[in-house]
């Protein structure tokens, strides 16, 4: 019996020849990427919120897991004394229900996301010389994120208690490679140079940390405004 998702390993590790064969239709590939990545999406969200919950339940009670607050520099008695006074966490019965909605959406959003941004950056390369339109991005967007989506297998070791600190870096790093992986999609699907895609992804981040700054900036002007 072969491994469900031996195929998306062997793309990343041979970025290059991922995507040379013809390309499906748009919405075979969105199927596809929904198939592989919402499941996955879902476990691990839920396994977030669900530690969440029980962080949150701990602290309450005057807890400190894992000493995490000494870490961060901040005294334990003052979170306790805040959260003290906050209303009890809703039950995870309570919660997943939602998660079955909110989790689809999310991941419909972050293809839509990830294909306007790219796009544009490519468009602001010179990479569109083929005019192969929004559409092929699209395409190439949910080829890629399909296979990217099995690095959530990996970032589950993030989650263990003594491996998750020793693979904090590695897994940092295969964040930012899953990221760049969209870039050979890109080329490879309108037709351009293989830098070119890959510089969009990067270009993609740089415009995302602009915005981020300019918000955070505006942000911190009215918080003072209003002091």
């Amino acid at each position: 019996m072969r491994f469900p998702f031996a195929a998306s390993f062997r793309a990343l590790t041979r970025p290059g020849t991922a995507f040379a064969p013809p390309p499906p239709r748009l919405g075979r590939a969105v199927r596809d990427m929904a198939l592989v990545w919402m499941p996955l999406a879902l476990a691990n969200t839920a396994w977030t919120v669900w530690r969440a919950i029980r962080t949150y339940e701990v602290l309450r009670r005057g807890g400190n897991p894992s000493g995490i607050l000494e870490r961060l520099g901040v005294d334990p008695a003052d979170v306790h004394d805040l959260i003290g006074t906050l209303p009890a966490p809703p039950g995870f019965g309570r919660i997943w229900p939602w998660l079955l909605l909110v989790v689809p959406l999310g991941v419909l959003g972050t293809w839509l996301h990830h294909a306007v941004w790219d796009h544009l950056s490519l468009w602001l390369l010179g990479g569109l010389k083929e005019r192969r339109g929004f559409r092929t991005s699209l395409l190439a967007e949910a080829e890629a994120l399909r296979i990217a989506a099995v690095g959530t297998f990996l970032g589950f070791l993030g989650y263990l208690p003594v491996l998750g600190v020793v693979l904090a870096l590695p897994l940092l790093l295969l964040d930012a490679y899953l990221w760049l992986f969209r870039g050979f999609a890109l080329a490879a699907r309108h037709g351009c140079e293989l830098w070119r895609g890959i510089a969009a992804t990067v270009v993609h981040a740089m415009l995302l940390g602009c915005f981020a700054l300019v918000l955070l900036t505006l942000m911190l002007f009215m918080v003072r405004l209003a002091a």
